[in-house]
């Protein structure tokens, strides 16, 4: 019975000691900023530890890229372009020429900044900076734009013709469409291609010049000098009439 009556002495005096060792870790640790700061970077750098020790998290695969368009559209045509369809293109037309604005689906797609240009003519929209109240589903020629509106219409094609690709033209009522050629299909809005193609073709002028070039200062230098020898003989010839003269 004394043996139990110690072990529970010492049990309970062994229980005070630990919670009075803890309590005083806890106050050193609380009663000074120093410690209380390495405990926060402690923290943090188990925090950081555990994190990279996870699995990274795998990112969905991109969405396929869409085979380009190169054809005209009617306006009927390009409603049906406004990024609801199964393949999510977003196709908007700009003075009169119609750019696939896929990429940026975020702001011309459903519920974008600018979904109501989704599969419409943005001209008016964007020379107005109005963006429901300029949409129409009739063709509209722009004819009572000011020039100021025209303008920045026209800042904003040359943003698009930098960002996207050109598809076709918008066509008018009753105008048909362009057919166009395999080789186009690709060509960027940008122009480098057709830069680089007159500027081929520029050099080619070039080459073929110079053989011409070349002949005609040929022919102008024997030229020049069947005029340096006739001018020769001339002064020979006056240079001896002058002495018979003398002579006589």
């Amino acid at each position: 019975m004394q043996d139990e009556q110690q072990q529970q002495q010492d049990g309970g005096e062994g229980a005070t000691v630990g919670g009075s060792l803890l309590s005083d870790i806890v106050y050193e640790i609380v009663s000074s900023p120093v410690n209380l700061a390495l405990v926060c970077i402690i923290s943090f750098l188990l925090y950081k530890i555990s994190k990279t020790r996870q699995p990274p998290a795998t990112l969905p695969p991109p969405p396929p890229e869409l085979p380009r368009l190169r054809r005209d559209f009617t306006l009927a045509e390009l409603k049906q372009y406004d990024g609801t369809q199964p393949d999510g293109r977003v196709l908007t037309a700009v003075n009169g020429n119609v750019y696939d604005v896929t990429k940026g689906k975020a702001f011309y797609g459903p519920g974008g900044t600018y979904a109501a240009f989704g599969g419409r003519d943005a001209s008016r929209g964007l020379a107005t900076f109005q963006i429901t109240s300029s949409v129409s589903d009739e063709y509209d020629d722009l004819s009572d734009l000011n020039s100021h509106e025209m303008e920045s219409m026209r800042e904003w094609e040359m943003q698009f013709k930098e960002k996207y690709y050109l598809v076709g033209r918008l066509l008018k009522p009753g105008e048909k469409p362009t057919n166009y050629s395999d080789e186009d299909e690709d060509t960027p809005t940008d122009g480098s291609d057709v830069r680089k193609r007159a500027a081929a073709a520029a050099t080619a002028a070039k080459s073929a010049d110079e053989p011409a070039r070349a002949e005609a200062a040929k022919s102008g230098s024997t030229s020049s000098s069947s005029s340096t020898g006739a001018t020769a003989s001339e002064s020979q010839g006056d240079a001896a009439e002058a002495d018979k003269a003398k002579s006589e």
